[in-house]
């Protein structure tokens, strides 16, 4: 296969789509007899009573045996459903509105949407923002190439961005200044905005991040910024959904004056990637339940190079390189901060050359062993970037461009798993 040169092809680069053999039925298969196929209804069944009562006139329809099952057993079945599926079950009765609204629920079907393959998220930046879009965002159904544009014109999110997720929740805010702070459910339209400076501060950076503290059940969001005006040492601050302020963190020596990048909830714990100059590229973590840091290094053997992103990756924490030709991957290992280790994992030949106005980031993994990719192509000098989404299956050396209607030209895409959390509930809580 030859290799594609990034500089000299417009997007969609590639449409290789794996074979898909067509079923035919065979005359034996679309034949049913007439007694087969007849659909029975019970008169007593589908009657629907009329009684009079204090006046009034009142109609009841039997809604057969699903109502008979247990709230338990309903909130089991409901839970394994597509968050779209799950909100349209929420007219189809009283009893599967309340089931669905209820605390019960919205947990289990948060711990289930670990077992399903994460969705994408996107949110129209630069170019993508226009009268239509500013107010929306997109979550991405990309199996079926299409979108679900969610609309809110109380947002404020216009020029900030997307830091970080963890369990349908979105970490929304601005690189440059450390407020405002959203903490938003798309799905359930809800946000809180945390508690910010009087006075905004000028920024070299400023990095969020979302965990969730399994031992206690509570949201914890951590941030690293560096002040202009002071030496450009960089700062932790944290703050509990539910608190009125920041506090401080006190972190390693080695970390006041890195570079810091990133951050991917994995684990239990934040993880950053950072720089020492001069040194090598490192992995910072702080786990969420005890409050500590730790500091990962990696091995000379490992051949970690500086340019890599980290990310999720099937459960994992992946580091990954896309550099020329080639992907390249690595894998961290552990269970406990300071116990973590880096290991090769695998290199792909993508047959395509990726340049720094025609690159790609990775969003998640697949399970049949392929990647979602963003891929940002810039035109030329002065021209803008525009963005567009492609499955990668590197077994098969195959791409397959996704054409999703409706969705903006610019835009930043996350890995996002979508539930029914409420970050209204979770940060005004009863104290003491």
């Amino acid at each position: 296969m030859r290799v594609i040169e990034g500089g000299t092809l417009n997007p969609p680069f590639q449409m290789l789509r794996p074979k898909r053999h067509r079923t035919t039925k065979t005359d034996g298969h679309a034949r049913s007899s007439k007694k087969g196929s007849q659909v029975r209804s019970s008169k007593k069944d589908s009657q629907v009573r009329s009684s009079k009562k204090d006046g009034r006139a009142s109609t009841t329809k039997k809604d057969g045996p699903v109502n008979d099952l247990l709230p338990e057993l309903i909130s089991e079945i409901l839970s394994r459903l597509p968050i779209e599926l799950i909100l349209r079950c929420r007219s189809v009765c009283k009893t599967w509105n309340s089931v669905i609204q209820s605390p019960l629920f919205i947990n289990l079907q948060a711990r289930k949407s670990h077992n399903q393959p994460s969705r994408a998220i996107l949110k129209p930046i630069f170019g993508g923002v226009t009268e239509t879009t500013m107010h929306s965002l997109f979550l991405l159904d990309t199996e079926e190439c299409k979108s679900r544009r969610i609309h809110d014109k109380s947002w404020r999110f216009s020029g900030l961005q997307i830091m970080s997720s963890c369990n349908g929740l979105l970490c929304i805010t601005s690189d440059s200044e450390l407020g405002p702070v959203y903490i938003s459910n798309p799905i359930t339209r809800e946000f809180v905005i945390l508690p910010s400076p009087e006075t905004g501060f000028s920024l070299l950076r400023h990095q969020v991040g979302l965990g969730f503290d399994s031992s206690n059940g509570k949201y914890i969001v951590v941030r690293v910024y560096t002040d202009k005006s002071k030496s450009q040492v960089n700062k932790f601050e944290a703050i509990m959904l539910g608190e009125n302020s920041w506090r401080s963190l006190t972190v390693p020596d080695i970390i006041a004056e890195c570079t810091i990048n990133g951050s991917v909830f994995w684990n239990g714990a934040l993880h950053w990637k950072i720089k020492k100059k001069p040194g090598r590229e490192c992995m910072l973590s702080f786990d969420v339940s005890s409050g500590k840091f730790a500091v990962t290094r990696f091995p000379v053997s490992a051949d970690v190079p500086d340019d890599f992103e980290m990310v999720e990756l099937d459960g994992h924490l992946s580091l990954v390189q896309v550099y020329d030709t080639q992907m390249k991957i690595w894998r961290v290992t552990g269970d406990k901060i300071e116990g973590l280790s880096v290991c090769y994992e695998d290199m792909y030949c993508m047959n395509v050359r990726w340049n720094s106005s025609f690159n790609c980031e990775i969003i998640r993994g697949y399970i049949d062993e392929g990647y979602l990719l963003q891929v940002n192509t810039h035109r030329g000098p002065g021209g803008a970037w525009r963005r567009h989404l492609t499955q990668y299956f590197p077994k098969m050396e195959q791409f397959l461009s996704l054409i999703i209607p409706s969705i903006p030209i610019c835009f930043k895409t996350i890995s996002f798993r979508p539930t029914l959390i409420s970050p209204m509930q979770l940060h005004f809580v009863p104290h003491g």
